[in-house]
């Protein structure tokens, strides 16, 4: 059996605020683009694909990053039930990573999240 993961596309295209450094030495950047799905009740890919720029991208001290999207789905692509997906390839400007999830609830509000650790 052949397992194919959704690549999330989640690019830094343009930066339209300036990353700034928040009290806990962490780097934080916000409105950058940001590409997701909406789940199946599977847990899959349904090839319908969402954007937002209403995101946060969170890079701590650590070098350990975490990017937070957040998606108004358009009405009538709404999930009849809330769908869940979970370790598929995120792609970000800073590297990638599996984990991540994507939930998106049938009152029309998605959400992707994608960490990405790195050690130092």
């Amino acid at each position: 059996m052949r397992v194919t993961f959704p690549i999330v596309v989640a690019f830094a295209l343009t930066i339209s605020t300036q990353p700034t450094a928040a009290q806990t030495g962490a780097t934080v950047g916000k409105a950058l683009p940001c590409v997701g799905f909406i789940p199946t009740k599977n847990g899959r890919d349904s090839g319908v694909y969402i954007s937002t720029d209403e995101s946060v991208v969170l890079v701590k001290g650590n070098g350990s990053t975490s990017l937070s999207c957040h998606f108004d789905i358009p009405p009538g692509l709404e999930p009849k039930t809330t769908t869940r997906a979970s370790g598929f390839l995120c792609r970000t400007w800073l590297g990638s990573t599996t984990d991540s999830r994507m939930l998106a609830s049938s009152g029309g509000n998605a959400t992707l999240t994608c960490r990405i650790r790195t050690r130092r």
